[in-house]
């Protein structure tokens, strides 16, 4: 099960956003789970000055051949101009936790 699943972040300044991609990522059986956390603070340079928001973060849990799924999907609904997509191997996991990842997604 080694590195066939990932864990794909992305934020948004709105929480019906991160509601919708987390819904949408679900119904279409892309993603077993994703979690949505509270407004972080979020300190980046954009524009030529340094920016401070507060985002939502939201973590996709899903298999590794999803990925382009889960971006395509993340760039339709998001409403910035250049939203954050950053993949990460799940290295290791509960292997009960990685097999139902499995059976819930296509």
């Amino acid at each position: 099960m080694k590195n066939k699943f990932i864990l794909t972040l992305t934020t948004t300044d709105k929480k019906s956003i991160s509601e919708k991609i987390a819904k949408e990522l679900i119904a279409s059986k892309i993603a077993a789970c994703v979690s949505i956390h509270s407004p972080t603070t979020t300190y980046y340079f954009w524009g030529g000055k340094i920016r401070k928001d507060k985002e939502w973060m939201i973590m996709i849990k899903s298999p590794k051949h999803n990925y382009e799924k889960v971006e395509k999907l993340i760039k339709k609904l998001h409403n910035y101009e250049l939203p954050e997509i950053i993949s990460i191997k799940i290295e290791s996991g509960s292997k009960k936790y990685l097999n139902w990842i499995a059976n819930e997604t296509k």
